[in-house]
């Protein structure tokens, strides 16, 4: 009973340190107990500087604001000069995504969590890598495919029909490649074939039912 009672004075106090520490901080700040050691500001927005991993307790800018100068939060737009650094179809963000949609990878499938600030393509937009330019996805420049009867898809380079599987359950994710043109299938070779060109595919029944199963998961799964 004594220990509940000490830790429930403990408790008591350090919410009370919290709210006392959160009622000192100044305008567009907050209290943390574990922010940044290195947070943005607007003399470096982008914050590509070298941080430790370490987190320290105090007051920390809000969500949408730069510490200028003076060592005030201010917005991002007050900081000046921002939006002029974003070029055509961009906008700056505190926190966009840490992998950002390419002409080459327009839907990345696995990104990490932590956000990044600085200038952003809008929404609709995708990156261009080869020009650094903001592009919809029909501006996207074409890719010429090294193999004979190819040509480049902005969505479906993973997953395509082969001779193998000439009905694919594709995901929602969406990346470039180069794939087998109109009416023609990928065989075990590698290479593009017309369906006649394929030949017997022969499979184990086992392994039919297991693909059967699996497409019927995958579509089940896609439409949730």
């Amino acid at each position: 009973m004594q220990e509940k009672s000490v830790l429930f004075i403990c408790f008591i106090a350090l919410s009370t340190a919290i709210y006392i520490a959160q009622e000192d901080c100044p305008p567009n700040e907050e209290y943390l107990l574990c922010g940044s050691p290195c947070p943005f500001n607007c003399t470096n927005p982008d914050g590509q500087v070298q941080c430790s991993d370490d987190c320290i307790e105090g007051c920390f800018c809000k969500t949408g604001y730069l510490r200028n100068d003076n060592g005030t939060c201010v917005s991002i737009a007050e900081c000046g000069g921002q939006d002029d650094i974003c070029d055509a179809n961009e906008e700056f963000l505190s926190c966009g995504t840490a992998c950002p949609g390419t002409c080459k990878q327009p839907d990345p499938i696995v990104c990490e969590l932590a956000c990044s600030m600085g200038c952003f393509c809008k929404a609709g937009y995708v990156r261009d890598t080869a020009s650094g330019q903001c592009v919809t996805l029909d501006k996207c420049p074409t890719v010429k495919c090294p193999n004979e009867n190819e040509v480049w898809d902005v969505c479906n380079g993973l997953c395509e029909p082969s001779c193998a599987d000439q009905e694919p359950v594709c995901a929602f994710s969406c990346t470039g490649g180069c794939i087998c043109g109109p009416g023609l299938l990928r065989n075990a070779t590698g290479e593009c074939v017309t369906p006649e060109k394929c030949g017997n595919i022969t499979t184990n029944p086992l392994t039919e039912h297991l693909n059967a199963i699996s497409k019927f998961l995958d579509v089940k799964f896609l439409n949730i």
